[in-house]
């Protein structure tokens, strides 16, 4: 508790609200949190928020950029593609063991879960981070899982089935994870997402492989 004290004293005021309401935000909603309820939790004037932020929304944009800051900081690039393994490699349950690592990763700091949250509510009713989300977790990740699964077949590491279905197929449950965990569950006692997660993806891409690689002659 000491260190945890320690560490809010050593923030800079600025720090401090996007702090507060991200909390906010991810709890109650965008629309249902005031200048006035986040300035009251930080413990300065309303007008003191006007000092570090335009209004709410910039605390937002703010919030989605060290969002978008972390998200590709360790994830693979469009560009990058596949490189992600040795290319050397011919186990396909490598590339899956390192899309769950990598897809966890993401998802599972306690500023990150709060973010992910606060996009899920936020999704309904905001334009903009509904395109932010339609991107960033659907469309960019089936690419980068579309163009995995063509470089496994084209290496015959597995059957030669519709990359794009395979990846359809593959990332429909990471989906229906978030979905249960952010939307269904978020209130339930969970130490983190990973716990939900970890088992149930082992499981799965187990059970995938089972169905797509090729069989060793």
């Amino acid at each position: 508790m000491k260190n945890k004290k320690t560490d809010e004293k050593s923030k800079t005021t600025k720090e401090r609200i996007f702090d507060v309401a991200l909390d906010l935000f991810s709890e109650k909603g965008f629309n249902a949190v005031s200048v006035r309820k986040i300035a009251q939790e930080v413990g300065i004037r309303e007008s003191s928020i006007y000092n570090h932020y335009k209004n709410k929304e910039a605390i937002l944009d703010a919030i989605i950029d060290y969002f978008m800051l972390e998200l590709h900081g360790g994830e693979i690039s469009e560009e990058k593609g596949t490189q992600v393994i040795e290319p050397d490699l011919e186990d396909p349950e490598i590339y899956l063991q390192q899309g769950t690592r990598m897809y966890l990763e993401q998802i599972t700091t306690p500023k990150m879960e709060k973010i992910w949250r606060l996009v899920s509510i936020e999704t309904f009713h905001n334009e903009k981070i509904r395109e932010f989300f339609k991107k960033e977790l659907l469309e960019t990740p089936l690419k980068i899982w579309e163009d995995t699964f063509q470089m496994m077949i084209d290496q015959k590491m597995i059957k030669p089935l519709n990359p794009k279905i395979l990846a359809q197929e593959y990332f429909s449950f990471p989906i229906y994870l978030f979905f249960e965990y952010y939307i269904l569950r978020y209130d339930e006692d969970f130490d983190s997402f990973m716990d939900l997660a970890l088992d149930k993806m082992t499981d799965h891409n187990e059970f995938f492989l089972k169905a797509i690689k090729n069989e060793k002659k």
